[in-house]
């Protein structure tokens, strides 16, 4: 990397940078404590607007049920009675929840009173004798007008605010006075529920006619004098003044903004420092790249096999050299074609896709030359990135020469074997004469030579007969004939055709079938079944220890919603690695050469048991045995309707 000092224009470009960006950081302060001013604001201008009207309504109530008693004291014409107010009183005060108590006093006098408990001292109160309440009340009875006033100290103790109304008759004749006393202490709490509730904090105070403010009769005096909102409360006889605090301060995020922006900025500094440093590196880097970009186009071309990158749609992006003669396109034609062009049946798309999904498997069918000639392919799919951008990654192998190849070794194959059955048959049948003494009586080193030979001459018939089976199903001229058997006595008679083998090696052979099952019948060729088994069997002898038991298991196996006779061979055996399960039943396949040697074979049985299998609609399969061994299995549909 160059890391020599930066040019002036670089520098003047970072300096830039970071005023612009301290500029923006503390225009985005600003903005973000406005905001959090305004948020405050509106908080505190709906809990003014919901208190003013709660005060409003709590206050009014009382003024307007005065108002009602006075007008019916004017429709009696001032003609009370004690009866009618016992009933009058308390339904007034009932309806109101703060009224501490009402009082009428007719000529100034307080003569009727609603609690009367408690307020007995009021009873007979001259309004005039109160020298310090008098003027008010005069100045009242002047202007003909109700009047909220208080908070005053009451004449049976404790302080209140006081409705009162003059009562006129015929609008001239002045009746006397009507008096509501208000609990304040009702009120209070009432507000101090609202206010903790909304989080505020308020001052109340009352303004005279002119604007003259009192003190305040609620809340803390400073509220007026500092920045607390301010906004009258218009009552019925009254007008108050409400101060407003919210209790909880603005959120200041300053520090926070501060300290990312400016952590963002040192940061993007730091990275153009980074970047302009970088600048000769990445040149020198993007030569690299392009040669090592024409080194690996080199290698594509040069590989025998197709490779095809597409898109997720299947449309060709690129090809190597190889693609063109194999499918006999001139070059650069093939990109922006779809690869399903390549294939003899590109409607089975969707069916090599699902064959495909995994990075290993491999799919053989039959592709489409140019001139529409067909040949053999193999295709591997595997899906990778390219610049960040799913592709798909296409293999495409010409399988006509390893076909050819294929063919002529089943051909050899089959040759050999037809050839060498007839020597191989009248070889066995005359060493079987010659054990059985149609030659006379032989010394035990002569039987014993003679018995040896025999031996091996029926292995490799053997041998001869499995390559034969080879030979027929690769032809497709095996012969199946699949009737209804009944299962248990074919595997019964298969442990008794093996017992022969398994006590020269002090091997158990054990069935077990339960009960529902040993009637069970399947849908099956009798021959090849027998020989399935007996080579399983015979497998399972061959590689378990001496005094071991190799165990047939009957079950069901349900898969897919789908009912499976299974038989299970289990052995007591090493086991098979688990790097060969994959190729267990593939032809010519042994665990290790010491297999060869030690037990003997040619690789062949389990590929022939597995296609046997396949015809009569079955699977076989593997899988460890617990705690050693190995279990083979045989699956074949259970068909509930040939049951008996």
């Amino acid at each position: 990397m160059d890391t020599k000092l930066l040019p002036f224009w670089q520098w003047i470009l970072l300096l830039a940078l970071l005023l612009g960006a301290a500029y923006a950081t503390e225009t985005l302060v600003v903005h973000e404590q406005q905001h959090a001013r305004s948020q405050q604001l509106r908080h505190e201008i709906a809990s003014a607007g919901q208190l003013r009207a709660l005060i409003e309504s709590e206050l009014n109530i009382p003024l307007y049920l005065t108002i009602g008693l006075t007008a019916h004291v004017q429709a009696r014409n001032g003609e009370i009675s004690p009866a009618d107010m016992h009933l009058l009183l308390p339904e007034l005060v009932h309806q109101a929840r703060h009224i501490r108590n009402i009082g009428i006093a007719p000529g100034n006098t307080l003569r009727y009173v609603y609690p009367k408990t408690g307020n007995e001292q009021a009873i007979g109160l001259y309004y005039p004798d109160i020298k310090e309440q008098w003027p008010d009340i005069e100045a009242i009875i002047a202007q003909r007008e109700a009047r909220l006033v208080g908070p005053i100290a009451l004449v049976q103790g404790g302080t209140a605010f006081i409705y009162r109304l003059p009562v006129y008759l015929n609008a001239r004749n002045y009746w006397g006075i009507i008096s509501t006393v208000v609990d304040i202490d009702s009120v209070w709490r009432l507000l101090e529920k609202q206010t903790s509730e909304q989080e505020v904090q308020i001052a109340l105070r009352s303004l005279s006619a002119t604007g003259r403010a009192g003190p305040a009769f609620y809340g803390d005096e400073r509220l007026f004098h500092d920045d607390s909102m301010l906004l009258a409360v218009s009552l019925r006889g009254a007008l108050w003044q409400m101060a407003l605090r919210s209790l909880t301060p603005p959120q200041d995020r300053s520090l926070a903004i501060r300290t990312t922006a400016y952590s963002v900025t040192l940061l993007l500094l730091a990275l153009l420092c980074w970047l302009f440093m970088s600048r000769q590196h990445l040149r020198r880097s993007v030569a690299e790249q392009q040669r090592s970009k024409l080194q690996l186009r080199c290698i594509m071309d040069n590989v025998a096999d197709a490779i095809i990158t597409t898109l997720p749609d299947g449309t060709i992006e690129q090809v190597n050299l190889s693609c063109y003669p194999m499918f006999g396109y001139s070059a650069a034609t093939l990109p922006g074609m779809h690869w399903s062009a390549l294939l003899a049946e590109p409607q089975r798309l969707d069916e090599l896709y699902t064959a495909t999904s995994t990075n290993k498997a491999e799919y053989e069918t039959l592709g489409r030359r140019h001139d529409d000639s067909l040949f053999p392919l193999a295709i591997r799919r595997s899906h990778i990135r390219l610049q960040r951008q799913a592709r798909q990654l296409l293999v495409l192998r010409d399988l006509s020469e390893q076909q050819k190849t294929e063919q002529l070794k089943q051909e050899f194959i089959a040759t050999v074997s037809h050839e060498l059955r007839t020597p191989l048959t009248s070889i066995s049948a005359a060493l079987g004469l010659a054990t059985g003494g149609a030659l006379g009586e032989l010394n035990s080193s002569q039987l014993r030579m003679l018995q040896l030979a025999h031996t091996h001459c029926q292995q490799l018939t053997t041998l001869l007969n499995t390559l034969l089976d080879v030979e027929k199903l690769a032809s497709g001229n095996m012969q199946f004939q699949l009737t209804r058997l009944p299962l248990l006595p074919l595997l019964q008679q298969g442990i008794e055709d093996s017992q022969i083998l398994a006590k020269a090696r002090r091997i158990s052979l054990v069935l077990h079938c339960p009960p529902e099952l040993q009637q069970a019948q399947v849908q099956a060729d009798r021959l090849h079944l027998k020989q399935v088994l007996l080579h399983l069997l015979g497998n399972a002898i061959k590689f378990s220890p001496p005094n071991s038991t190799v165990q047939l298991i009957v079950q069901i196996n349900v898969q897919l919603h789908q009912r499976l006779l299974r038989v299970v061979i289990a052995d007591q055996g090493a086991g098979v690695s688990e790097q060969f399960v994959p190729k267990l039943f593939n032809r010519f396949s042994q665990a290790d050469s010491s297999d060869s040697s030690m037990h003997g074979g040619s690789g062949l049985g389990l590929a022939v048991s597995k296609n046997l299998i396949g015809h009569m609609h079955g699977s076989i399969g593997y899988m460890p045995n617990t705690p050693q061994g190995s279990c083979f299995y045989i699956e074949l549909p259970f068909n509930a309707s040939i049951q008996p």
